[in-house]
């Protein structure tokens, strides 16, 4: 024991942990007592603040008049008009100053920088800086080559590497938005905008940093971080704490050079001696499992609190900045999705996205994810519109990158519908990441890494990052959580860290990139207690990672049907004006298509298919699909100035369009005999007076009761109440209708006013507590008889809902004819007047005499089946859900139909049916659902369960547009294309191929010379069906296609007849493409 003391005469203490970790932050903060006498001393060289003589700031601002259209193109002028007005002096630049305001929101301000470096600086030959902080978001050009270099967004993001200059003079521009990166909000982000918010400048400033003390910052705030947060068992923790002691004992506050001392020790002490390099990745134990793989990531909201138009422009500041530091972390990799965002760059800058950003997919570095249009919302839009998602992204990746992407990147959407995995599989996607399911706020989602099948059984490889978010910063804690939060460890031992800031854009930052190269250099020094974190592998490593480790996925768990989203459940109701026309939107382009294909192929020389105009009309109705517009949680800005307008373009397109096919088809027959044609694939059930007969509409009437029949339903109306007490099969005597049982013994048709008060996030939220807060309409106006012949009677109710908003609801029964009486129904349509009320909710119920434990609720090609008990916790969270255009409730016996023509809402619980209507959130839309609404929906009672009645019942009520052509086209255009069968089988969109060389489609990929229709049909209700497609026309050759109709997955046997067999499995969707 050479060298041990035997007597003390220097005795020591063990360290009071608490006190020893509190003290850590000291060393690195740039507030407090003791800032100047610790680290941030260090932090800059020299600095040079605004001066108008080495750093020259000059502004002008874009012209923005009170009250004008704020996303109007002359709000964000082009680059080149800007700087080049500025050249020839037809803008005036002013001096700026620190802590002028420039605004007001929304508006657009450039700044002119000019920059005189000392020479001493120069010649240092070191890295400098331009501090820019205006607290709003600009993007630094190069006035030479237009192209940006960088973006600056307030806190986070406000340093621009300057690069090499002999002459130490530099000369650039600012475009800066007058927003922050998540708006304007008026006190939250999520309230609605202050609209006179103004943001001022706060530095201007030449900095030459000390590239030590900074790189130090970093090793001390990961080496804190780890004293701080890894487990208290661990020797890795208590020896973190001890260094960063013992570099704050060493650490000479006088002495600069005290600061390398202190980063050679760590080296040695705790990191390894590639702390500050890529290599760090490739070092450490090889045997190890790597904990967490990470990809960076910026997730711009393609519209939220901020329009459009800003988001044209925070994609260029984003991705500009990334490509910047591409260059200097050859480990870093970034994801981004959205076909509609490089588009948009494309279309704006295609200097910066042919010349940096190609080049740097090229590289693998950026890396376009997603293969979908926008990253839209799943509950709400069309089945055709989620195949058309898929159309349009993959085929716009695949023309400009050489490539589709095999991973439906969807990290922020309010629930995930159980045919997303077939249409991903038919778009040659199998992988599928998201997060927000960590959001529910009633049960915990148990899985992270695990096989999603969907209606059909078919599956994506899904992992929902363990860290709970898409926006890390790289924390040390974030590596931690996603590696400790795993809850499928036992099947996968990994997690992804998707890191970067977003929904306002921006991405990752240098100091991320930084501190993740500290954290891997942590794990290689001191074990897998810090957890191994990859940077460098892309996201298609990852789950290559997965498939080698589970058997291809075959040891993870199976979670079946639709991802339900137990939270944001308004989104299905608000703004419902937007989800109206979306649904117009969409019935409009298919009958566009359906009219405009057969006329193509019939009458080529008459009718042209304008497949370049419907592809625009198809991106604009995707683009307001994105996952913040359509489930109506935007501003108010967006809908007023872009997305309603857009809708209601979109339909004015359709209808000219359409006339021109008309109008070509009204030269090719005589127009002395014509006719109507529906694009229904079923015959329009025709009345006339003959089929009619002794099946006539009636009203009667008593002094309690209107009475609505015709040879199949009798509907009583009660005069009091104005609601309907009962609707009777006349030729079985069954009821429909429960006023016994229940909570709603008044009768159907009963509107309800329902308290709307969630706990946060109005225009997403509805609450549970909610639904036994609620108040019957009640008050009737007035009652009367509106119409009343044999064709159609129907009864008028005026209620009140408050001194100025009514309710004016129309029930009315047509007539029937033999062989349609089993489809009639109770059509009902109503009018809101002037709904104008605080955080109510209306709805209206349907208390029927069903029982069942499922309802059965129309999704995107097929149907989801969801409880109507509270039996578990799980059932409870769904106590409102999501359908299209028809609910059903069913038992063995009977059941009714709620049919829709633009409500999304729905909930079915007891004997008691609820449609709803309107919502009235008050943010972060103000205005939202404000004024006065036309709905329609109608009551569909039937014999037995749920069947194909209920599908095409729901199909002629949305898609009843009756178009006039001569009786020789209708008759052509009838037998052109044919379906017959399963009734099950629905025949759902047709189409022209995109690859049909003479329409020059702008996404075609391979242009054929052919002629191509495809037909897409689906199997409806969950059975095997079988049916059988003809065409008219002499075939070449049918096959069976993928979504992106580009690969053929089977050709089909034609018969002499042109007939052409073919089988579905239970919901299958499945694609033909007729080549002729």
């Amino acid at each position: 024991m050479s060298g041990y003391q035997r007597i003390t005469y220097d005795p020591q203490f063990k360290p009071v942990r608490n006190i020893y970790e509190d003290r850590l932050r000291q060393f690195i903060s740039k507030g407090g007592d003791y800032a100047d006498l610790n680290l941030p001393r260090f932090y800059d060289k020299e600095r040079i603040s605004l001066d108008q003589k080495h750093v020259n700031v000059s502004w002008y601002q874009v012209p923005f008049e009170e009250g004008s259209n704020p996303v109007s193109p002359d709000k964000r002028p082009s680059w080149s008009s800007v700087i080049e007005g500025e050249r020839k002096g037809k803008l005036e630049f002013k001096k700026a100053h620190i802590g002028q305001p420039f605004g007001p929101s929304w508006s657009t301000t450039w700044f002119k920088v000019e920059l005189r470096v000392p020479s001493k600086w120069v010649h240092s030959g070191e890295q400098l800086i331009f501090e820019w902080n205006c607290n709003n978001e600009g993007v630094v050009i190069d006035p030479d080559t237009l192209l940006p270099a960088t973006a600056f967004s307030g806190g986070e993001r406000k340093e621009y590497l300057l690069p090499k200059s002999n002459s130490g003079e530099y000369c650039f521009f600012i475009e800066a938005g007058n927003n922050g990166m998540f708006g304007c909000g008026d006190g939250s982000d999520i309230n609605p905008p202050d609209n006179n918010r103004f943001f001022h400048l706060d530095s201007a400033d030449l900095v030459w940093p000390d590239k030590e003390a900074r790189a130090l910052y970093i090793d001390f705030w990961m080496l804190g971080d780890a004293a701080r947060e890894l487990p208290d068992d661990t020797w890795q923790k208590q020896r973190a704490r001890q260094v960063a002691n013992e570099v704050m004992d060493m650490f000479d506050y006088r002495d600069r050079a005290s600061v390398k001392k202190c980063r050679e020790f760590l080296k040695e002490a705790y990191f390894d001696q590639f702390l500050d390099s890529p290599e760090v990745y490739y070092k450490g134990d090889s045997q190890q499992i790597t904990s967490v793989y990470s990809i960076g990531n910026c997730h711009i909201d393609t519209a939220w609190l901020w329009p459009f138009a800003e988001t044209k422009r925070k994609i260029v500041r984003s991705w500009a900045s990334q490509c910047t530091l591409m260059d200097e972390y050859p480990e870093y990799q970034f994801a981004a999705s959205q076909a509609q965002q490089f588009k948009w760059l494309l279309k704006y800058h295609p200097d910066f996205f042919n010349k940096v950003l190609i080049p740097k997919v090229q590289q693998s570095q950026f890396i376009p994810v997603g293969g979908s249009w926008v990253e839209n919302d799943t509950n709400i839009p069309c089945g055709e519109s989620l195949a058309r998602q898929f159309l349009y992204g993959q085929r716009f990746y695949l023309r400009h990158f050489g490539c589709k992407s095999d991973i439906f990147w969807l990290p922020d959407t309010f629930g995930y519908s159980s045919q997303v995995p077939q249409i991903c599989q038919l778009s040659g996607i199998d992988k599928f990441v998201t997060q927000k399911l960590s959001w529910n706020n009633i049960n915990s989602f148990p899985h992270s890494t695990f096989n999603w099948a969907g209606l059909d059984g078919s599956q994506l490889l899904t992992h929902m990052p363990p860290g709970n978010t898409y926006t890390a910063d790289s924390h040390f804690g974030d590596v931690l959580r996603t590696a400790k939060q795993n809850k499928t460890s036992e099947a996968y031992p990994s997690g992804l860290m998707m890191y970067g800031k977003g929904d306002g854009g921006g991405g990752p930052t240098r100091e991320m990139l930084e501190k993740m190269r500290r954290i891997r250099s942590m794990s290689n020094k001191n074990g897998n207690v810090i957890p191994k974190l990859n940077v460098g592998k892309s996201v298609d490593d990852f789950y290559a990672d997965i498939l080698a480790k589970t058997d291809n996925g075959c040891k993870l768990p199976t979670w079946e049907g639709e991802l339900y989203f137990e939270f944001h459940r308004g989104t299905y109701t608000t703004h419902a004006e937007l989800k109206k026309l979306m649904r117009f939107s969409e019935i409009a382009i298919h009958d566009l298509e359906w009219l405009a294909t057969k006329a193509s192929v019939l009458f080529p020389k008459h009718c042209k298919y304008p497949i370049n105009e419907i592809n625009e009309l198809w991106e604009d109705v995707l683009l307001c699909q994105f996952h913040d517009v359509l489930p109506g949680t935007c501003i108010e800005m967006v809908y007023k100035y872009e997305a309603v307008p857009m809708l209601k373009e979109v339909l004015k397109k359709c209808a000219l369009l359409q006339a021109e096919v008309l109008k070509a088809l009204n030269k090719v027959g005589t127009t002395d005999n014509n006719t109507y044609i529906t694009t229904l694939p079923w015959a329009y059930p025709e009345l006339t007076l003959q089929n009619t007969r002794g099946h006539e509409a009636r009203i009667g009437e008593d002094k309690d009761s209107y009475v609505l029949s015709n040879s199949k339903l009798q509907v009583t109306i009660c005069k009091e109440t104005g609601v309907i007490v009962s609707v009777l099969d006349v030729l079985t005597n069954a009821e429909y209708i429960d006023i016994k049982n229940g909570r709603n013994k008044a009768g159907a048709n009963q509107f309800v006013l329902f308290d709307d008060k969630p706990l946060s996030w109005q225009a997403w939220d509805t609450e549970l507590y909610s639904v036994n807060q609620y108040k019957n309409v009640t008050n009737v106006k007035n009652i009367k008889v509106k119409s009343n012949d044999a064709k159609c009677c129907s009864i008028e109710v005026v209620f009140s809902i408050s001194d100025d908003c009514e309710v004016t609801t129309e029930i009315s029964l047509n007539a029937v004819s033999a062989e349609s009486r089993e489809l009639s129904r109770v059509d009902i349509t109503t009018n809101v007047t002037n709904w104008n009320l605080r955080n109510q909710f209306l709805k209206v119920e349907f208390p029927v005499n069903v029982r069942s434990e499922y309802a059965s609720y129309e999704t995107q090609f097929g149907v989801t089946r969801r409880p109507t008990h509270y039996n578990t916790s799980w059932d409870v969270a769904k106590f409102e859900v999501c359908c299209h255009k028809f609910a059903d409730y069913s038992d063995f016996s009977k059941g009714v139909s709620i049919l829709n023509d633009s409500k999304y809402g729905f909930s079915t619980h007891g004997n008691l049916m609820r449609l709803s209507l309107l919502r009235s959130s008050k943010a972060p839309d103000a205005h939202a659902d404000m004024g006065s609404h036309t709905i329609k929906y109608a009551i569909y009672p039937h014999r037995n369960g749920l069947s194909a009645k209920t599908v095409r019942s729901a199909h002629d009520f949305n898609l009843a547009h009756r178009y006039k052509v001569p009786m020789a086209v209708a008759t052509k255009f009838d037998h052109l294309l044919s379906i017959s069968g399963d009734e099950n089988v629905i025949l759902s969109n047709i189409k022209r191929g995109e690859d049909d060389k003479a329409l020059n489609s702008e996404y075609s990929l391979k242009p054929r010379e052919e002629t191509s229709i495809i037909v897409r049909v689906y199997e409806s209700l969950g059975g095997e069906a079988h049916a059988t497609l003809k065409l008219n026309l002499p075939l070449h050759k049918v096959l069976k296609v993928d979504n992106l109709e580009s690969k053929v997955l089977v050709p089909l046997e034609v018969s002499k007849e042109g007939l052409v067999p073919i089988h579905l499995r239970p919901f299958e969707i499945a694609t033909y493409k007729f080549i002729f």
